[in-house]
C-alpha cells in the first residue's frame, strides 16, 4: 500500500499531568513531575505512584453511565470524545459502519477485580456484581467505546504489555490501508494502580522504592536507576486516510509513515542483550515508512528504569 499517508486528526489525553491535552502538555512543557505518595497504597511494599488527578467520573460521564464502568474504561471514554472533537468529527453524523475501535490495555480493570474479590469472600457469592465481567474484561474497552460514539466497525483490545497502545495504532494503520475502515479511533487505557497489582509488581523487584523524594524516583539513564513510577491514564488518536482527510479539510497532526512489530522470544520479562528485537522492529518501520536512520529526528524512549 505504498503511497498511501494515515494521518492523525484528533488527540485525547487523560494522564497524571490533568485531564486533556492542553494540561498534560503544560506539565510536560513545566517540567512538572506528578509522581506522589499514594494513600491508597498504604502497607504496600511500595507507595509512589502518578494518579490521574481530580478525577469525578460521573460528572464527566454521567453517574449512571461510570457506576458501570472500570476506571480504566472512564479514562478511555474521556479521551476518545476530546479525540473525536478535536479531529471536528460527529458521531451522530458519521457512518458508524465504517468507523473502528483498537485499543492497547495490559491487564483489564483490576481494580474491580479485587473489589468484587472482597465481596465474594467477606460477603457471598450471591453479592457479587453481575457486572463484575462487563467492567473487567479488557475487550470491553473496544466494545464501551463502540457503544458510545456508536463506531460498528472493527472492534478489539490488543494486549502487548507496555507496546498495547503502539500495537494499537499499528493495528488502526493496516485496518485503514486495507480499505477495512474510513475512520479508526486508536491508543491504549490503563487503570493498574491497585493493591494487588502494585505488591506484584514491587516482588517483582520493577518498582523504584525512593519514597523519600517521589518526584526523582524515576530516572531511567541514571547509572542509579531502581525501577518505574506506576501511572494510569488514557491516549486516544483518531486515524484516517491523509486523502480523506484532506478532502473533508481535517487538520492533520501527524502522520504514521511506518510500523514495525517484533518479539524477542527470548525471556518473559528482560529484552535480548544484544537489543536484537528492537533492532528488527525499528528497520521494519523504516523500510515501512521507505526512509533511513538519517532520516530520524526525534527517538521516543521506552525508558522504564528497570
Amino acid at each position: 500500500m505504498a503511497g498511501i499517508d494515515v494521518a492523525v486528526t484528533g488527540l485525547g489525553l487523560v494522564t497524571p499531568a490533568g485531564i486533556g491535552t492542553a494540561a498534560s502538555w503544560a506539565a510536560v512543557r513545566a517540567g512538572r513531575p506528578t509522581a506522589a505518595l499514594d494513600p491508597a497504597l498504604e502497607g504496600n511494599p511500595v507507595r509512589i505512584s502518578c494518579r490521574v488527578p481530580d478525577w469525578d467520573p460521573g460528572q464527566l460521564l454521567g453517574g449512571r453511565r461510570a457506576h458501570r464502568l472500570d476506571r480504566f474504561t472512564q479514562f478511555a471514554l474521556v479521551a476518545a470524545r476530546e479525540a473525536i472533537a478535536d479531529a471536528g468529527l460527529d458521531p451522530q453524523t458519521w457512518d458508524g459502519a465504517r468507523v473502528g475501535v483498537i485499543l492497547g490495555c495490559a491487564d483489564g480493570g483490576p481494580g474491580t477485580v479485587e473489589t468484587q474479590h472482597r465481596v465474594l469472600v467477606e460477603e457471598s457469592p450471591a453479592r457479587v456484581s453481575p457486572l463484575l465481567l462487563p467492567m473487567q474484561l479488557p475487550n470491553m474497552l473496544a466494545g464501551q467505546t463502540a457503544i458510545e460514539f456508536g463506531a460498528k466497525g472493527p472492534n478489539l483490545v490488543v494486549a502487548t504489555a507496555c507496546a498495547s497502545g503502539a500495537t494499537a495504532i499499528g493495528t488502526a494503520r493496516d485496518l485503514l490501508l486495507l480499505d477495512r475502515c474510513d475512520i479508526v479511533v486508536a491508543g491504549g487505557s490503563e487503570a493498574m494502580i491497585t493493591p494487588l497489582v502494585m505488591a506484584g509488581f514491587a516482588q517483582m523487584g520493577a518498582l523504584s522504592r525512593r519514597e523519600d523524594d517521589p518526584a526523582t524516583a524515576s530516572r531511567p539513564f541514571d547509572l542509579d536507576r531502581d525501577g518505574f513510577v506506576a501511572g494510569e491514564g488514557a491516549g486516544v488518536v483518531i486515524l484516517e486516510r491523509a486523502a480523506d482527510a484532506r478532502a473533508r479539510g481535517a487538520r492533520i497532526r501527524a502522520r504514521i509513515a511506518g510500523y514495525g512489530a517484533t518479539a524477542d522470544a527470548h525471556h518473559m520479562t528482560s529484552p535480548h542483550p544484544d537489543g536484537l528485537g528492537v533492532q528488527s522492529a525499528v528497520r521494519t518501520a523504516l523500510e515501512d515508512a521507505g526512509a533511513s536512520a538519517g532520516d530520524v529526528q526525534y527517538v521516543n524512549a521506552h525508558g522504564t528504569a528497570t
